[in-house]
């Protein structure tokens, strides 16, 4: 038998391919000689495949890639990922297990009907689930768009990260992670074909409240008509900003960190209400007189429009949106860079300040 009908034994020639066949190879041989598994492999095997067999970044990256590419197209998840490692150290230590218990508190609480709290509960869901029971980092969570993010009727995935994701039947759907992912998701998919919040308002405001008796829908997800942030930022009101990018990392680590530490104070609901010929949200604002003794306010009168002129005003107003996004598009990662001086800065500053405070003073 040839070392190359030995390699295909672990791994089927199809799954190896031309381009990682030596890389795979590699992995292999050393694995057989330790008697470890191949494949599926450990992600700690990889971690100490790489650690042994020292080389070029670029080099080490295309064995990752081997390794990672071979198990994916065998049905395996891909070990060689910073989200599996982590995960598999996880499991041997088993670190904080508070967190997680914490934050399944506070998701299962979180409204998932009304306006706006239904809104932000559900993000703010799945955004617990993310940071604490998947364990991503608020970068990672930040820079997720919704396309990054797949579902295939019975698991999540995120690629990018090697993660999956399998449905739970026995878990509660309220804190359930795929349940919490499909709430979201088909949130947007509605907002996509419905890009209006008096209609997403009115949706969350008539939606049934989840209990542990829910059963959660597994069907495949709509497809994505427009792609954007994961988990966008959105005003005290609900209306979407106009960032390209999702929450920020310290927008992000404030979120969670309020919700753990119970900071966070329940949104007051906000009538959906249905006004002449349309639609309209009603914030109701309580604005104070600034003279006790004014009696009578000039009555403002709404200007009467056709149809075409509001649906003219409506894409005038798109169009200025889109226009104020493209030009401040870069704006997001300068203001990163900022923060990120001002915070070495102050770092700086206090190590000065801790210098000039440990040195004796001389009162001559």
């Amino acid at each position: 038998m040839t070392r190359s009908d030995e390699v295909t034994l672990v791994a089927p020639a199809k799954a190896i391919g031309a381009r990682y066949r030596y890389d795979w190879q590699l992995f292999a041989d050393w694995c057989t000689a330790l008697e470890l598994s191949a494949l599926p492999a450990d992600p700690l095997t990889v971690a100490m495949f790489l650690d042994e067999n020292t080389a070029a970044t670029g080099t080490q990256r295309r064995r990752l890639s081997a390794i990672n590419t071979v198990h994916t197209r065998s049905g395996y998840t891909a070990p060689g990922t910073a989200f599996a490692l982590r995960e598999r150290l996880t499991r041997r230590t088993q670190p904080r297990p508070d967190l997680r218990d914490t934050a399944n508190k506070v998701v299962r609480w979180l409204p998932t009907e009304g306006w706006p709290g239904g809104l932000f509960g559900r993000r703010d869901a799945l955004l617990l689930t993310l940071a604490c029971r998947i364990q991503l980092s608020p970068t990672q969570i930040g820079r997720l768009n919704r396309s990054h993010v797949t579902f295939d009727g019975s698991a999540f995935r995120i690629p990018g990260h090697g993660i999956t994701v399998p449905h739970d039947p026995d878990e509660s759907p309220r804190t359930e992670p795929v349940a919490v992912y499909l709430r979201w998701a088909r949130l947007q998919a509605f907002a996509d074909r419905t890009p209006s919040n008096r209609w997403l308002g009115e949706s969350l405001n008539s939606a049934t409240p989840v209990t542990d008796d829910t059963v959660t829908g597994l069907q495949h997800l709509p497809a994505i008509l427009r792609d954007g942030p994961l988990l966008p930022s959105f005003d005290k009101w609900g209306h979407s900003t106009t960032r390209r990018n999702g929450l920020s990392r310290r927008a992000i680590t404030r979120i969670v960190t309020a919700h753990l530490t119970g900071a966070t104070r329940p949104r007051p609901a906000q009538p959906v209400k249905f006004v002449g010929d349309g639609w309209s949200d009603t914030v109701d604002d309580v604005v104070e007189t600034s003279s006790d003794t004014e009696e009578y306010r000039t009555p403002v009168v709404p200007p009467l429009l056709s149809e075409d002129e509001i649906a003219a005003r409506y894409e005038a107003g798109l169009a200025a949106r889109r226009g104020t996004v493209e030009a401040m598009a870069d704006l997001a990662p300068v203001f990163d860079e900022f923060d990120d001086r001002a915070d070495e800065l102050l770092a700086r500053i206090q190590g000065l300040l801790d210098d000039v405070g440990s040195q004796p003073v001389d009162l001559g």
